[in-house]
């Protein structure tokens, strides 16, 4: 369901193509809600037979009319109404904890080379998250600071997350190395 308010939210900003939404959800929301063009499609075929969004036809010379959608007053009730209630966290689901959950099977060389492949992963998501306020400058600068504050904290916690699993796969990287096969320093038996 989060896909619809993703939509919501960005109609509720101004009218687009279905192709607009795509576009402009892989600009903004796709580091942490990415969505394909069939998705999009039928999501906003839902959302117009549920009376949130109405479609206009507009006609283009050469080819086939642009659906252009457009929120409208039962859509904007939805997506205010999801925006002030808490939404429980989802499981986490990472399969990669999986393979080091039993990786005490594989040669320590193994498993270096299995969370050292993690930790490249996290570099280069690091650095693509880094990127979004550089190649975001232009389109932000005539914004509300306010909505620019909230849009750009969802880039802050994608870097601070990729930084946290960076600097853990990194120590533990360390850690396999020297043989050290103690729990972590980060393990406390304590609860605070």
């Amino acid at each position: 369901m989060t896909l619809e308010y993703a939509i919501l939210g960005l109609l509720n900003y101004e009218s687009l193509s279905g192709y607009d939404i795509k576009k402009t959800i892989d600009q903004t929301v796709a580091h942490f809600w990415p969505a394909d063009q069939s998705q999009i499609y039928r999501t906003l075929s839902r959302m117009e037979a549920d009376g949130w969004v109405r479609v206009e036809l507009v006609p283009q010379q050469t080819r086939p009319s642009r659906k252009v959608y457009h929120i409208n007053d039962t859509g904007r009730e939805h997506l205010l109404g999801w925006l002030s209630e808490p939404i429980p966290p989802g499981e986490v689901r990472l399969a990669w904890l999986v393979q080091i959950f039993f990786a005490g099977r594989l040669p320590d060389e193994q498993i270096i080379d299995l969370l050292e492949s993690m930790a490249r992963y996290h570099r280069e998501r690091l650095k693509r998250y880094q990127q979004i306020p550089i190649e975001n400058e232009a389109d932000l600068e005539g914004e509300d600071p306010r909505e620019r504050y909230f849009w750009m904290l969802t880039v802050d916690y994608g870097i601070t997350l990729a930084r946290l699993q960076l600097n853990w796969l990194e120590a533990v990287i360390e850690q396999i190395r020297a043989k050290d096969y103690c729990l972590p320093v980060t393990w406390n038996n304590e609860l605070t």
